[in-house]
Protein backbone atom coordinates (compact mmCIF):
# COMPACT_ATOMS: atom_id res chain seq x y z
CA UNK A 1 0.00 0.00 0.00
CA UNK A 2 2.54 2.57 1.55
CA UNK A 3 4.69 1.43 -2.36
CA UNK A 4 1.41 2.06 -4.35
CA UNK A 5 0.90 5.69 -2.67
CA UNK A 6 4.84 7.14 -3.12
CA UNK A 7 4.19 5.58 -7.05
CA UNK A 8 0.91 7.90 -7.48
CA UNK A 9 2.50 10.78 -4.94
CA UNK A 10 5.63 10.73 -7.41
CA UNK A 11 5.11 8.99 -10.77
CA UNK A 12 8.56 7.31 -12.39
CA UNK A 13 8.92 7.33 -16.07
CA UNK A 14 10.28 4.83 -18.96
CA UNK A 15 13.30 6.08 -20.31
CA UNK A 16 12.23 4.87 -23.50
CA UNK A 17 8.64 5.46 -23.92
CA UNK A 18 7.89 7.89 -21.37
CA UNK A 19 4.76 4.94 -19.76
CA UNK A 20 4.46 5.15 -15.99
CA UNK A 21 6.68 2.81 -14.24
CA UNK A 22 7.49 1.90 -10.65
CA UNK A 23 9.73 3.70 -8.82
CA UNK A 24 11.87 0.62 -8.25
CA UNK A 25 12.15 0.68 -12.37
CA UNK A 26 13.78 2.70 -15.11
CA UNK A 27 12.13 0.43 -17.90
CA UNK A 28 8.67 -0.87 -18.76
CA UNK A 29 8.13 -4.70 -19.08
CA UNK A 30 7.38 -4.03 -22.66
CA UNK A 31 10.52 -1.76 -23.68
CA UNK A 32 12.83 -4.12 -21.58
CA UNK A 33 11.25 -6.70 -23.56
CA UNK A 34 12.02 -5.06 -26.88
CA UNK A 35 15.59 -4.35 -25.90
CA UNK A 36 18.31 -6.06 -28.33
CA UNK A 37 20.47 -8.44 -25.85
CA UNK A 38 22.03 -11.22 -25.67
CA UNK A 39 20.76 -15.07 -26.39
CA UNK A 40 21.83 -16.87 -23.61
CA UNK A 41 20.08 -19.42 -23.87
CA UNK A 42 21.81 -20.14 -27.31
CA UNK A 43 25.60 -18.93 -26.17
CA UNK A 44 25.84 -19.23 -22.01
CA UNK A 45 29.38 -18.83 -22.82
CA UNK A 46 29.73 -15.92 -25.63
CA UNK A 47 33.16 -17.16 -26.07
CA UNK A 48 31.67 -19.83 -28.15
CA UNK A 49 29.69 -17.09 -30.57
CA UNK A 50 31.20 -17.11 -33.42
CA UNK A 51 31.31 -13.29 -33.97
CA UNK A 52 32.74 -12.51 -30.41
CA UNK A 53 35.32 -14.91 -30.67
CA UNK A 54 36.08 -12.97 -34.21
CA UNK A 55 36.44 -9.38 -32.06
CA UNK A 56 37.60 -10.81 -29.46
CA UNK A 57 40.00 -13.68 -30.18
CA UNK A 58 42.77 -13.34 -27.57
CA UNK A 59 40.60 -13.51 -24.38
CA UNK A 60 42.65 -15.27 -21.61
CA UNK A 61 39.49 -15.78 -19.24
CA UNK A 62 37.39 -19.07 -19.46
CA UNK A 63 33.80 -17.37 -19.52
CA UNK A 64 32.51 -14.64 -20.62
CA UNK A 65 29.12 -13.34 -19.84
CA UNK A 66 27.62 -9.65 -21.47
CA UNK A 67 23.88 -8.56 -22.16
CA UNK A 68 24.33 -6.38 -25.29
CA UNK A 69 26.62 -4.94 -27.55
CA UNK A 70 27.81 -1.48 -26.33
CA UNK A 71 25.27 0.65 -28.69
CA UNK A 72 21.98 2.31 -28.32
CA UNK A 73 20.51 2.78 -25.89
CA UNK A 74 23.52 0.94 -23.60
CA UNK A 75 26.17 3.23 -24.58
CA UNK A 76 23.85 6.73 -23.79
CA UNK A 77 22.89 4.95 -20.19
CA UNK A 78 26.79 3.81 -19.37
CA UNK A 79 27.97 7.17 -20.45
CA UNK A 80 25.44 9.46 -18.41
CA UNK A 81 25.94 7.31 -15.48
CA UNK A 82 29.16 7.04 -15.97
CA UNK A 83 29.86 11.16 -16.36
CA UNK A 84 26.85 12.37 -14.16
CA UNK A 85 26.08 9.96 -12.03
CA UNK A 86 22.47 9.53 -12.80
CA UNK A 87 20.57 7.07 -10.96
CA UNK A 88 17.76 6.13 -13.14
CA UNK A 89 20.14 5.16 -15.51
CA UNK A 90 21.68 2.62 -12.90
CA UNK A 91 18.19 1.53 -12.45
CA UNK A 92 17.31 0.56 -16.11
CA UNK A 93 21.22 -1.10 -16.16
CA UNK A 94 20.07 -2.93 -13.41
CA UNK A 95 16.59 -4.13 -14.99
CA UNK A 96 18.76 -6.06 -17.90
CA UNK A 97 21.36 -7.39 -15.88
CA UNK A 98 19.34 -9.28 -13.54
CA UNK A 99 17.32 -10.26 -16.37
CA UNK A 100 20.20 -11.46 -18.15
CA UNK A 101 21.99 -13.29 -15.22
CA UNK A 102 18.83 -15.49 -14.13
CA UNK A 103 19.05 -16.53 -17.78
CA UNK A 104 22.79 -17.44 -17.54
CA UNK A 105 22.67 -18.89 -14.15
CA UNK A 106 19.31 -20.96 -15.46
CA UNK A 107 21.89 -23.03 -17.49
CA UNK A 108 24.70 -23.65 -15.22
CA UNK A 109 25.68 -26.60 -13.16
CA UNK A 110 28.02 -24.19 -11.06
CA UNK A 111 28.45 -20.59 -9.90
CA UNK A 112 31.74 -18.76 -9.62
CA UNK A 113 33.47 -18.88 -5.95
CA UNK A 114 33.61 -15.06 -5.90
CA UNK A 115 32.90 -12.53 -7.51
CA UNK A 116 35.61 -9.02 -7.81
CA UNK A 117 34.56 -5.94 -9.17
CA UNK A 118 37.78 -4.13 -11.14
CA UNK A 119 38.82 -1.38 -8.86
CA UNK A 120 39.75 1.69 -9.95
CA UNK A 121 42.80 3.54 -9.11
CA UNK A 122 43.01 5.32 -5.52
CA UNK A 123 43.38 8.55 -7.83
CA UNK A 124 41.14 7.99 -9.86
CA UNK A 125 38.37 6.96 -7.56
CA UNK A 126 38.86 10.17 -5.85
CA UNK A 127 38.67 12.15 -8.95
CA UNK A 128 35.34 10.67 -9.82
CA UNK A 129 33.93 10.07 -6.75
CA UNK A 130 32.25 6.11 -6.85
CA UNK A 131 32.66 3.52 -8.70
CA UNK A 132 30.15 3.53 -11.47
CA UNK A 133 30.38 -0.56 -12.18
CA UNK A 134 30.24 -1.15 -8.07
CA UNK A 135 26.54 0.34 -8.45
CA UNK A 136 25.39 -0.92 -10.73
CA UNK A 137 26.68 -4.73 -10.38
CA UNK A 138 27.11 -4.68 -6.76
CA UNK A 139 23.02 -4.91 -5.72
CA UNK A 140 22.57 -7.70 -8.77
CA UNK A 141 25.25 -9.85 -7.58
CA UNK A 142 24.19 -10.01 -4.32
CA UNK A 143 22.94 -13.40 -4.06
CA UNK A 144 24.75 -15.33 -6.44
CA UNK A 145 28.35 -15.08 -4.89
CA UNK A 146 30.45 -13.42 -2.65
CA UNK A 147 31.77 -10.24 -3.87
CA UNK A 148 35.79 -9.74 -2.86
CA UNK A 149 38.24 -7.02 -3.22
CA UNK A 150 41.14 -9.34 -3.24
CA UNK A 151 42.24 -6.98 -6.34
CA UNK A 152 43.68 -3.94 -6.34
CA UNK A 153 44.87 -1.31 -8.72
CA UNK A 154 48.20 -0.21 -8.09
CA UNK A 155 49.11 1.82 -11.33
CA UNK A 156 47.55 4.64 -12.50
CA UNK A 157 46.37 4.11 -15.83
CA UNK A 158 45.62 6.47 -18.75
CA UNK A 159 42.06 6.24 -19.54
CA UNK A 160 41.46 3.06 -22.21
CA UNK A 161 38.76 4.78 -24.13
CA UNK A 162 41.78 7.10 -25.68
CA UNK A 163 44.64 4.42 -26.70
CA UNK A 164 44.99 2.09 -29.49
CA UNK A 165 44.72 -2.05 -28.94
CA UNK A 166 48.37 -2.55 -28.61
CA UNK A 167 48.50 0.99 -26.05
CA UNK A 168 45.89 -0.92 -24.00
CA UNK A 169 47.35 -3.72 -23.44
CA UNK A 170 51.04 -1.76 -22.70
CA UNK A 171 48.67 0.63 -20.38
CA UNK A 172 47.40 -2.31 -18.01
CA UNK A 173 50.77 -4.61 -17.89
CA UNK A 174 51.31 -4.98 -14.12
CA UNK A 175 48.18 -2.82 -12.99
CA UNK A 176 46.91 -5.01 -10.86
CA UNK A 177 47.68 -6.80 -7.39
CA UNK A 178 45.75 -9.94 -6.57
CA UNK A 179 46.11 -10.25 -2.33
CA UNK A 180 44.65 -13.55 -1.22
CA UNK A 181 45.17 -17.01 -2.88
CA UNK A 182 42.70 -17.89 -5.24
CA UNK A 183 44.06 -21.96 -5.37
CA UNK A 184 41.33 -24.03 -6.66
CA UNK A 185 38.82 -21.09 -6.76
CA UNK A 186 36.46 -19.93 -9.84
CA UNK A 187 36.98 -16.48 -10.02
CA UNK A 188 34.02 -13.52 -11.85
CA UNK A 189 35.75 -10.05 -12.84
CA UNK A 190 33.09 -7.30 -13.48
CA UNK A 191 33.35 -4.66 -15.69
CA UNK A 192 31.18 -2.49 -17.62
CA UNK A 193 32.39 -2.32 -20.83
CA UNK A 194 34.86 -4.68 -23.07
CA UNK A 195 37.09 -2.65 -25.66
CA UNK A 196 39.46 -5.01 -26.52
CA UNK A 197 39.96 -7.52 -23.05
CA UNK A 198 43.43 -5.85 -22.45
CA UNK A 199 41.67 -4.87 -18.67
CA UNK A 200 40.33 -8.23 -18.37
CA UNK A 201 42.98 -10.24 -19.59
CA UNK A 202 45.41 -8.39 -17.28
CA UNK A 203 43.18 -8.73 -14.08
CA UNK A 204 42.69 -12.64 -15.65
CA UNK A 205 46.43 -13.29 -15.14
CA UNK A 206 46.97 -12.08 -11.84
CA UNK A 207 43.96 -13.94 -10.49
CA UNK A 208 45.50 -17.44 -12.58
CA UNK A 209 49.11 -16.73 -10.90
CA UNK A 210 47.45 -16.01 -7.43
CA UNK A 211 45.99 -20.06 -8.32
CA UNK A 212 42.80 -19.18 -9.40
CA UNK A 213 41.25 -22.46 -11.43
CA UNK A 214 39.41 -20.56 -13.35
CA UNK A 215 38.57 -16.81 -14.32
CA UNK A 216 35.20 -15.63 -15.96
CA UNK A 217 34.31 -12.32 -17.22
CA UNK A 218 30.90 -10.35 -16.31
CA UNK A 219 30.64 -7.43 -18.36
CA UNK A 220 27.82 -5.18 -19.15
CA UNK A 221 28.49 -4.64 -22.72
CA UNK A 222 31.03 -5.71 -25.57
CA UNK A 223 31.81 -2.86 -28.08
CA UNK A 224 31.02 -4.40 -31.55
CA UNK A 225 33.69 -3.97 -34.45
Amino acid sequence: MQHTFFNWLFPSYCLQCQGVVSTQEALCNYCLADLNVFDLNKHSNLLHRPDIVEIFPNCEFDKLFACAFYQPPFEHWLKRLKFNNQIHYKKALQQVIKCQLALFFENLATQPDIFIILPLHQRRFLTRGFNQVSQVWQPCLAKHACISNALTRNKATQAQSRLSKTKRIQNVKNAFVCTQDMSGKTVAIVDDVMTTGATLNAATRVLKEAGAKQVWAFVTCLTPL
